[in-house]
């Protein structure tokens, strides 16, 4: 308690000389009919509030991120619910080099990322080609409530190092430990004479431990080339490599490829990891070609190869001034699929009015002795932007599929931006 204080005394001050405030209030509701767990029909009606406020001065600055929701349709145990996403205080160019973020934060460092309650900090030397990113902290929770944790047991921590010899390429190699522990729990164990009796479980903590090399390379916009490779160390194996390249045929024709090999992530300690795992490998070959500013268009075709079965997937798609359009086929041994989905949006009177229309069908089967299901869906919208600082959006969504005939639901959302200048002192 006594340290929260501090830290929200430092956080008040940040504010009270902050120069500048930004932020933005949201509403929504969503609505629509779902079960209970006796399947009777119940009326869904969540309302969520969510506040974000950025508050600088100077090197310093102040970032929350927070939302309540509450269902009125039906009773939920947990209702209210709060969910803060961010809540962090960030000091720049310390000593002109470093830059330090204390709170609940995301970290995306190479190899690592996620959400944490702790510190972060990145240090930038050799006329700032060189930089080194350091971060460590609990896990946070998924109801993403604010809670005492111990790292020990539930942290994530790690670094990255990137190099910028030229404007053409960057280097990074990254390092990510990660556990998080898990709840105990009772199971019924048999003594000596076959009487039953409890016994309080305690697992050992899930963990991650992972390495990575990345590199990118880019010359003008002739070429984009991209590489990754994951190192576990606990299987001691390498468990991810990808490369992406991108190359101008024409000024208004690309051609792309990529290159996927993985194995499954799993965490070590986990009931998981006692089963055989086999890796796949993916190859996609592409085509992009815009002849002209308001038009594109793309194809990609992908082989995806199991142990002893692949399967394949096509996408080809575009998009023309207010209307775009995609249809994909998967076929093989990962099931049939074939799908397309269209919309439309268009802006109206400077852009103060837009409406939009999307529809989608697909047809799918598991196996292929199975036979063919039918999804369809299909939504329509409008956003209403008087002013800059206020919008509202709402959508009807409607989807038919083997599971339910009519499924219909209403979003609605009213956005309001705010950005005050400050000067309190």
């Amino acid at each position: 308690m006594v340290r929260l204080l501090c830290f929200g005394l430092v956080v008040f001050s940040v504010c009270v000389q902050a120069q500048l405030m930004t932020g933005r209030l949201t509403t929504s509701v969503y609505g629509y009919e779902g079960r209970d767990s006796a399947l009777a029909a119940v009326m869904m009606l969540r309302a969520y509030e969510n506040v974000y406020v950025n508050a600088a001065s100077e090197n310093y600055s102040f970032n929350m991120n927070a939302m309540v929701s509450n269902d009125f349709g039906t009773t939920i145990e947990t209702d209210p619910e709060l969910r803060v996403n961010s809540f962090l205080m960030k000091v720049k160019n310390i000593g002109g080099i470093a830059d330090i973020t204390a709170g609940r934060q995301f970290v995306f460092a190479g190899v690592g990322s996620g959400l944490i309650d702790g510190l972060s900090g990145t240090a930038r030397f050799m006329d700032r080609t060189l930089s080194v990113t350091g971060y460590g902290g609990a896990n946070v929770i998924q109801s993403r409530a604010i809670r005492k944790s111990y790292i020990g047991a539930n942290g994530l921590f790690g670094g990255q190092v990137t190099y910028v010899p030229s404007e053409e390429a960057l280097v990074g190699i990254s390092y990510m430990n990660k556990r998080w522990q898990r709840k105990p729990y009772t199971a019924l164990r048999m003594d000596s004479l076959y009487f039953p009796y409890a016994v309080v479980i305690n697992s050992r903590p899930n963990e991650e431990e992972l390495a990575s090399v990345d590199v990118e390379y880019q010359i003008e916009r002739t070429l984009t080339f991209q590489a990754k490779t994951d190192f576990d160390f606990h299987s001691d194996e390498i468990s991810k490599v990808q490369t992406f390249a991108r190359y101008s045929l024409l000024k208004e024709l690309n051609v792309t490829a990529e290159y996927i090999y993985r194995q499954p992530r799993v965490a070590y300690n986990s009931i998981f990891s006692v089963f055989n795992i086999n890796s796949t490998k993916e190859i996609e070959g592409g085509v992009e070609y815009r002849p002209i500013t308001s038009a594109f268009v793309y194809a990609r075709f992908a082989n995806v190869s199991y142990v002893d079965e692949t399967s394949q997937r096509l996408v080809i798609g575009g998009t023309y001034d207010i209307f775009s359009a995609n249809y994909t086929q998967n076929f093989g041994y990962a099931g049939e699929l074939n799908g397309i989905s269209v919309q439309a949006v268009y802006p109206m009177l400077e852009r103060t009015f837009t409406p939009m229309l999307a529809f989608g069908y697909a047809t799918y089967k598991l196996t292929e002795n199975d036979a063919a299901r039918d999804v369809i869906n299909g939504t329509a919208g409008v956003v209403y932007r008087p002013v800059q600082k206020l919008s509202t959006d709402l959508q009807v969504q409607w989807m038919s599929n083997p599971q339910y005939n009519t499924d219909l639901r209403i979003f609605l959302k009213v956005n309001y931006w705010f950005s005050e200048q400050m000067n309190w002192l």
